[in-house]
């Protein structure tokens, strides 16, 4: 078991170097949900099974007897098995255990189901990360370090003891297992290996950009509480709504955290590689979600690169802003507002609308056995004359299914390849619609929508006559300085609903305005390093933004000869064979793929491995480093750490170094053995 299917090539390879390259691998996700020995599946009776976690949980919606994976496995085993298995990148089942109110994971169950219902089978543990801290190790039941004729009794009795005892225990129960032969935790030599801090100075107009971020969401939370007391909004919807906010504030400023150090990653890079070397830069988000709402609200154009900061803060106020959504207002009082409708609607905006209920039903149909059970009230419940109001959702839950099927399901493709002579030159034809131009139409559009949908509530009865003057509430956004006493002047004469459309359409206006936020980091930092000729992009997206002479389009990442679900791996070996001098690797691509400048590879140049975004988890850090420092290489690689000057990227750099150290205290008795990613001097704490 392993955590991507690029790795059956790399399971097949260590079997031939071993001299056992005649047993045949089988993908368990290629056979049918049959007895894997029939003749349905090619009556496979003996050889490897190899599978994916997340193919290990997969289950047949047909039903049958054989319905899910883990039946299939258990019955072409047999109770007396004892063969071998191997739970590669274990790590992936670390939640069997987890804190608080949240649930063990399916793949933690079934890691330790399998376990259970195979008592005879042989195990091995294999990751660079098994456990970062000691509740991550409950599925490592076969070690013997708790349970019947043990000290501990239960694995929570195991987790008290060594958690109470802190770093120094987690040492002794690492000793204590290589003392029992069942351990072995080795380290390649860092000989070679040189690292770097490269602390990032923030530039001018990335200073103003941020302070400019920094006034809009201080008015958004003003605004945001206002129009929840304006709404009356119970407790649980409030709840919902500040872990909304609170999130979206986070990523947003992740997102501009990271763009703060583009620059000076693609000027490591071209260095790097004039210099004779290759460069790895890692990241760990693609942005791909914000960029496909984006691609659809533009209606499949785009006459820029998309804003991945801009897009997080528009979908939280767009799906959790506590004031009526219009379309579910509309589908909610129906007949009332048909005219309205029929009148804003074009016969290519209602053909679209036609197309989306289509998807939009299919996609309720396949949710609906999920939700069955599941809906509960978002109002009181009260039988005032609120009563029609309380229906309305209020956008602060999670964003509906019709939201999320049009994302999904709309892909546009588009663009064409341009050759460059030098890719370093950011080609820049072609944009020929300005910035500002768009936004002025859209909030024109806008603003003639809303002036619509404020009479069409009116003329339901839903809303008091407004006086006119009212309806547009002043914003002196020029400075940043927003008073929320003018804007009660100004609202006062509305009654809640309107107030709080009003302060929602002031809001997005705000962020319309914000027109230097940072573009998304991955189609940025490929256009910047020569565009998708020059640069190997191995990650988990579909498709990208990409900018070419007849302007900016977006396109699909599969090829005309190469399938998306082989990308990655032709990516993979183009920039081991020396086509492509540059690679750059997401979260997805992580684990288990191998960079390093192998004996065997074409490519044997140096690696210089760029950190431009550091993940939450020290699983997640040391599995990207490892992707560039593996054994059979010729040289060692050089790592550089990007860490801007924010107050708020030290503190976070903080966090994973004392997980390193955590994890290096549990994986090799010696909290010092992570130090040669060395971030101590980041850890705060200490």
């Amino acid at each position: 078991l392993s955590v991507s299917n690029d790795l059956k090539v790399d399971a097949e390879r260590d079997l031939r170097d071993i001299g056992a390259g005649r047993i045949e691998v089988h993908s368990l996700n290629k056979l049918k949900y049959a007895k894997i020995s029939s003749k349905e599946n090619g009556s496979v009776k003996k050889g490897v099974i190899f599978a994916t976690y997340s193919s290990l949980i997969g289950e047949s919606q047909s039903g049958g007897k054989y319905n899910t994976r883990l039946k299939q496995l258990l019955k072409w085993c047999g109770k007396d098995f004892d063969g071998c298995i191997v739970f590669d990148e274990c790590h992936k089942a670390k939640n069997l255990c987890p804190t608080g109110s949240s649930k063990p994971t399916k793949t933690g169950q079934t890691v330790l189901e399998l376990q259970n219902r195979l008592p005879k089978a042989r195990i091995v543990y294999a990751s660079a990360t098994g456990a970062s801290e000691p509740k991550n190790m409950a599925y490592m039941t076969r070690l013997g370090l708790w349970g019947p004729g043990t000290p501990f009794k239960e694995f929570g009795d195991f987790i008290q003891a060594v958690e109470r005892r802190g770093v120094g225990a987690m040492e002794l129960v690492a000793m204590e297992m290589k003392l029992r032969g069942m351990y072995i935790a080795r380290q390649l030599s860092f000989q070679g290996v040189t690292f770097r801090i490269e602390d990032i100075p923030l530039e001018e107009n990335f200073i103003k950009c941020y302070n400019k971020s920094v006034r809009l969401w201080v008015t958004a939370r003003t605004r945001f509480q206002k129009a929840a007391d304006l709404m009356d909004a119970e407790h649980r919807m409030k709840k919902t709504m500040w872990g909304q906010f609170w999130s979206a504030h986070q990523r947003f400023f992740k997102y501009l955290c990271i763009s703060s150090k583009v620059n000076a990653c693609v000027r490591l890079a071209r260095d790097a590689v004039k210099s004779g070397k290759c460069v790895v830069i890692g990241l760990q988000s693609t942005g791909e979600a914000r960029t496909l709402e984006q691609l659809e609200e533009m209606g499949g154009e785009l006459n820029d690169f998309v804003s991945t900061a801009k897009g997080v803060f528009q979908t939280l106020v767009e799906k959790h802003f506590p004031a009526p959504d219009r379309k579910k207002t509309f589908d909610l009082f129906g007949d009332r507002f048909s005219s309205y409708k029929d009148k804003k609607e074009t016969p290519a905006a209602a053909k679209n609308n036609k197309n989306n209920k289509r998807k939009n039903a299919d996609t309720s149909s396949k949710k609906s056995k999920k939700a069955k059970g599941d809906s509960s009230d978002t109002s009181s419940g009260s039988d005032s004359s609120d009563s029609d109001m309380s229906d309305i959702d209020l956008g602060l839950g999670s964003a509906s299914s019709s939201d999320n099927s049009d994302v999904d399901n709309f892909n546009p493709f588009g663009g064409s390849d341009s050759d460059d002579d030098n890719p370093w030159v950011k080609k820049k034809k072609g944009k020929s619609k300005t910035k500002s131009s768009k936004v002025n139409k859209k909030k024109k559009k806008d603003l003639d929508f809303d002036e619509e949908f404020d009479k069409a509530l009116a003329a339901a009865g839903l809303l008091k006559k407004a006086n006119p003057a009212a309806e547009k509430p002043s914003s002196s956004t020029s400075n940043g300085n927003h008073d929320d006493n003018n804007t009660n002047g100004n609202l006062y004469s509305m009654d809640s609903v309107e107030q709080a459309i009003a302060l929602k359409r002031e809001l997005m206006d705000m962020l319309e305005e914000l027109d230097d936020l940072p573009p998304n980091t991955l189609d940025h930092l490929i256009d910047e390093l020569g565009g998708p000729d020059n640069v190997a992009e191995m990650t988990g997206r579909k498709g990208r933004v990409i900018s070419t002479d007849e302007g900016i389009s977006y396109e699909s990442r599969s090829e005309m000869d190469v399938p998306l679900e082989i990308l990655n791996l032709t990516e993979k070996q183009r920039f081991m064979d020396g086509e492509k001098d540059i690679a750059i690797i997401s979260e997805a691509a992580s684990s288990g793929i191998s960079l390093q400048s192998d004996k065997r590879a074409i490519n044997r140049k140096r690696r210089v491995h760029i950190t431009l975004e550091l993940p939450w988890s020290a699983d997640r850090a040391i599995q990207q480093f490892g992707r560039t420092h593996r054994s059979n290489q010729v040289t060692a690689p050089e790592y550089a750490f990007l860490i801007s000057e924010l107050a708020g990227e030290q503190r976070f750099a903080s966090t994973v170094a004392k997980r390193l150290e955590s994890l290096g205290a549990l994986t090799h008795g010696d909290r010092r053995a992570t130090e040669s990613r060395d971030l101590s001097r980041f850890n705060f704490d200490n």
